[in-house]
Formats: structure tokens, sequence, C-alpha cells
């Protein structure tokens, strides 16, 4: 028996060809309410995204945020939190501060960037986003940073970050994660508080970040949008975001 649900947002609960969530997808998260099915974001996105978006208004029992590395409950509590580690920031801070390579540090209540360049635009338009504003690390918590930058560029800046590891969601902008990190281990997190078993999660994505996810849950379905390597790790590929695939997939699985 299903008793949670986790959804990506990006081309997947959100549509960017209309720029909203589908009226048939609002209507799959109120029905697994109803049925009192836990329901949870698990997006590499922060919870000022989710505000700025409009999701965070819809009911969510708790957010995965930031690729696992920070989750909420519904009042915004911390129930989960992993930050980068002192040592990695102490060594990619100098190359923040050169700003030849654009990069934001998310941290746990602001997320700003040390310079805008064509591909952080192109990156924030691609995901219906405002540009973050430019600032500067003063020491807190950072929980992920987000390079826009291509493969070669990203592998020379791992090697000022030895204890991370990297997900790409765009072909712009990649994440940056503590190296224990991951949405399926802030899935576990989530579940365990709620006392829900992994086998009884569903869970939806589309990206690259979305793989461990779909593995870890006990059914995941990947949307008609993702690449290739991301249905590999699916149990079952659905329709678009935009052609009913949530609502399809939760019809699939018997569960609405």
């Amino acid at each position: 028996m299903i008793r949670a649900a986790f959804f990506d947002i990006d081309g997947t609960l959100l549509d960017h060809s209309i720029g909203r969530i589908p009226e048939d997808t609002l209507y799959a998260l109120d029905c697994l309410k109803k049925k009192e099915i836990r329901v949870f974001t698990c997006t590499g996105r922060h919870i000022l995204e989710l505000d700025e978006l409009g999701i965070s208004g819809l009911g969510f029992d708790g957010h995965v945020l930031l690729n696992g590395q920070l989750c909420l409950d519904r009042e915004r509590r911390v129930l989960a939190a992993v930050p980068i580690s002192s040592r990695d920031m102490e060594k990619i801070f100098p190359v923040f501060n050169e700003k030849r390579i654009p990069l934001s540090f998310v941290e746990k209540e602001k997320i700003y960037i040390n310079f805008i360049n064509d591909q952080v635009r192109k990156a924030q338009e691609d995901i219906s986003s405002a540009l973050p504003k430019t600032g500067s690390w003063q020491g807190a918590p950072v929980y992920l940073i987000v390079a826009f930058a291509g493969e070669e560029t990203v592998a020379e800046l791992m090697k000022y970050m030895p204890h991370c590891r990297t997900t790409r969601w765009n072909s712009y902008g990649v994440d940056i994660i503590a190296e224990g990190g991951g949405k399926e281990k802030g899935m576990e997190q989530m579940l365990a508080r709620f006392s829900i078993k992994r086998e009884e999660a569903i869970a939806f994505g589309d990206g690259e970040n979305d793989m461990e996810m779909l593995e870890y849950a006990g059914i995941g379905v990947a949307m008609g949008n993702a690449d290739e390597k991301v249905r590999a790790c699916a149990d079952y590929v659905t329709g678009d975001a935009d052609k009913g695939g949530i609502l399809s997939a939760l019809r699939h699985f018997e569960i609405l």
C-alpha cells in the first residue's frame, strides 16, 4: 500500500511550457491528500523558490530540498540538514571571489551568486525562475552550490571540493552537494519522520538528480520527458507533465 508520494518539481510537477502546474496534476495531488497519502516535494530547489513559484502553498506534508540536503516539515521546521564541509567551503570561496565561473551559494535562508552571465540567464529562464541576487559568503553553512558551467569546468572545480559530488539539472547548471547527500537520503529522513517504509512510497522525476530517488522508492516513475538513463532507473515510464503523466501513473498503479 502506498502511503507517501514524492515529487520532483521541474519537468515533473511544473510544466515549463505553460509556466505552471497542470490542472490534472493539481487534481491528482488533491486526490492523494483526500486518501490520506502524504505528499512531499523532492527537489533541488530552495523553499524560497517554491514560494516564488506558488508551490509551497499547495499543502505538502514536507519538503526534501536542495537534493536532500535540507528537509523541512509542513511548518518549515528543519528535520535534517547536511551542509557542505567547512574544508571544501574554504577552498571554493577564493574561486567564488575570482568571478571567473558563475557560482551560486545556497544557505538555509538565502540564495546569492557571485556574478551573472548569459549561461545563468538561460538556465534560470529554462526553470521559470528569477535571477539570483549577487552577494558574498559570510561563513554561514552552505547546503548546495550551483555551478553554471560545462562538464570540463565543473571537473576542475571539483578538485577544490573532494568531499562533494555533482548532479546536473540543466545543460547550463550543476548542483554540488556533500558527498553523502542525495534526494534518496532526504526521502529516508522524511519517511522515518512519518514512520513510513520505503516500499510504501512512490516517487516521480525526470532528471539526473532524480535517478537515485526513483531507485530508492517502492515505485519509481519517470516522466515521459526523461532521458533514457533516467527511464532505466524507473519501474514505470509515464507521459509528460503536460500530458497527464502523474495522474495516469497513479491510476496505472491503482493508487487513485
